[in-house]
């Protein structure tokens, strides 16, 4: 019985390994890696071994196909891919979006550059993966720093009206007042008897000119003042000091009915 076990035994051994044992295999096979291709002679043996034998080591994460422990055949192509990874920062442009106020108190030639448009941007860090320096994968895991865009805002007429005071030329502003407007009819309703209907620096009172404080604002200076429109610091008014501003209309009704209010005037150029 023991002589039966050991023949049994010497059979299975020889059924599964007899190609190591009895046949020996000899090929060739190549080895795709770097950008290279290495050729290598081998017998009995696994990916694993071809690779020791030509000294080609592997980092953790390079992927070997076949796998390792496959025992090459004549012919075989082991494929090596090297596998990287690394740390980047990036940053993204953020454009800057461009709003436009349509006014009704403009002419439709008229336009306003309210606020200039800047682009913000987002730096972002980055994990990225290479196989054989080529991107396969990326994965943003933190935003080191951003800064939102500021839109850019153009005041554009949409009125057909020609008035008497139009701008002539597309405007910029470059400061902002705080003022409290008031409105003024240049006949004697509002200016007295002796009214002729000219202002402080001669120019023929209506719509499209203001009374300032000279001392804040200058006259000659052109205006937009919201709710209003375009217009000239053209006039002075005894009771026109400070922070005050007082806005002409053509019709007496127009100005009698105009509230006191708290106004933004932006100065242009």
């Amino acid at each position: 019985m023991k002589k039966i076990f050991i023949i049994v035994g010497f059979l299975v051994i020889t059924l599964l390994t007899g190609s190591v044992f009895f046949n020996p295999f000899k090929g060739n096979v190549k080895i795709l890696v770097d950008g290279k291709i290495i050729e290598a002679d081998v017998k009995n043996c696994s990916v694993y071994d071809v690779l020791k034998e030509k000294k080609l080591s592997l980092e953790n994460q390079d992927i070997v196909s076949p796998s390792l422990n496959t025992l090459v055949t004549d012919g075989m192509i082991i494929k090596i891919q090297r596998v990287k990874e690394a740390n980047i920062t990036v940053t993204e442009i953020l454009k800057a979006e461009t709003v436009r106020i349509w006014d009704k108190n403009l002419n439709v030639s008229e336009m306003i550059d309210l606020q200039n448009g800047m682009d913000g941007f987002l730096e972002k860090e980055v994990k990225v993966r290479y196989h054989d320096n080529t991107e396969v994968w990326r994965k943003v895991y933190n935003i080191a720093n951003q800064k939102k865009p500021v839109s850019k805002v153009i005041i554009q007429g949409t009125s057909k009206t020609k008035r008497m005071y139009m701008m002539q030329k597309r405007m910029t502003v470059v400061k902002v007042h705080s003022l409290l407007a008031t409105g003024y009819y240049p006949g004697p309703e509002d200016c007295g008897p002796y009214a002729d209907g000219l202002t402080a620096n001669g120019m023929k009172a209506g719509y499209g000119v203001c009374a300032v404080d000279p001392r804040l604002i200058p006259l000659g200076t052109k205006l937009y003042v919201e709710n209003y429109g375009y217009c000239v610091a053209a006039d002075t008014g005894g009771s026109i000091k400070g922070n005050k501003i007082d806005l002409c209309f053509d019709e007496y009704k127009d100005s009698s009915t105009y509230n006191p209010k708290y106004v933004k005037a932006y100065v242009l150029k």
